[in-house]
């Protein structure tokens, strides 16, 4: 999805400081909890939320990746590790067989196991922050944990709630999601000083919005995307989804209600399902989506002098515009190759 992530070694370079510091801090303790954790991070992941950390505290200075400093790699430990937390949680909430192809926690552990090792590494991650000693960070960690759990609240709530309108969707994935990406760019300003805190947080908040939809996109069936999750089994309503069931006659919206309540994802009931989306422009309308907050992402950065950081982040803004226009060919295709 993120190709700019891979294109810099010197990024790569800082990353593997951040996963060192993540490891060192899981290893020191003696707990079975202690073991899944590690094990589970070291399954893969694209990193993105602490790289975007380490970028923005380098975009207000222009400065180079030979300046990061400690204190810097334990705050973007400390956001991947919340990250991390919240999918030994998702896992359970939404009973997930597997995570990134291999088994997950709950499945190999049990759900008590994975509810404790997610505890586990949050309280982890609160104690990066601590050490990290910069002012004012624990305030904003605390401020987006409680809003990462009401958003997941927000979802559990509307499972399966086929009057869903598009402003919850919008704030479940704000809160869900979103502010994670947002915390991140804002620490990083933060690090340069606090008049760079709002501006690089509202980049992050963009740039969440618009990754969080891709992947409702992506999750929303096991195709055309090759996906091995299906939101829709769960009962969550990707952007399409919710268009459709507001537009629809009583007799497709009462045949779709039935296929989702049934879990009735044949490929012939996926593509009824794409075909709905594509019929009444709600696939087109989410790239819309996708693509003004990518827009707006890319305006903020417009801000800040040229420097390598600012490059990387404008390019992660294209991959993502990219992958989500190449999301839109595959729904077509996939109807289409079933004419």
């Amino acid at each position: 999805m993120i190709h700019a992530l891979k294109k810099y070694a010197v990024l790569n370079d800082v990353i593997e400081r951040c996963n060192r510091v993540v490891l060192d801090t899981l290893a020191h303790n003696t707990i079975e909890e202690a073991a899944i954790a590690i094990e589970s991070f070291n399954n893969g992941g694209k990193r993105l939320r602490p790289a975007l950390l380490i970028l923005a505290s380098m975009v207000p200075d222009g400065c180079g990746f030979d300046d990061v400093e400690a204190d810097l790699i334990d705050l973007a430990a400390a956001v991947e590790l919340v990250h991390l937390s919240t999918l030994f949680h998702d896992d359970v909430i939404d009973e997930v067989d597997h995570r990134r192809t291999k088994p997950s926690a709950r499945t190999k552990y049990g759900n008590y196991v994975s509810v404790l090792t997610g505890d586990f590494v949050l309280a982890e991650a609160l104690a990066l922050v601590q050490r990290s000693n910069m002012a004012d960070t624990i305030p904003e960690f605390i401020r987006t944990l409680r809003v990462l759990i009401r958003g997941e609240s927000l979802e559990t709530r509307h499972k399966f709630d086929y009057d869903l309108n598009e402003a919850q969707y919008y704030d479940i994935i704000s809160e869900k999601s979103a502010s994670l990406f947002a915390l991140s760019c804002k620490l990083g300003g933060m690090s340069r000083g606090n008049q760079y805190a709002d501006t690089l947080g509202h980049f992050g908040w963009n740039l969440g919005m618009a990754f969080q939809m891709i992947d409702d996109l992506d999750d929303m069936l096991e195709n055309p995307n090759r996906s091995h999750d299906c939101d829709l089994r769960n009962g969550y309503l990707a952007l399409p989804m919710i268009r459709v069931l507001s537009s629809l006659e009583d007799g497709y919206r009462d045949q779709l209600v039935r296929i989702i309540e049934g879990a009735d994802f044949a490929a012939e009931n996926e593509r009824f399902i794409v075909s709905l989306c594509l019929e009444h422009g709600a696939i087109e309308e989410t790239g819309g989506e996708i693509c003004r907050h990518l827009d707006r992402a890319a305006s903020t950065l417009e801000k800040f002098g040229d420097s390598e950081s600012k490059d990387l982040l404008t390019n992660i803004v294209s991959d993502l515009k990219a992958y989500s226009e190449n999301q839109i060919t595959n729904f077509a295709t996939f109807v289409e190759a079933s004419t």
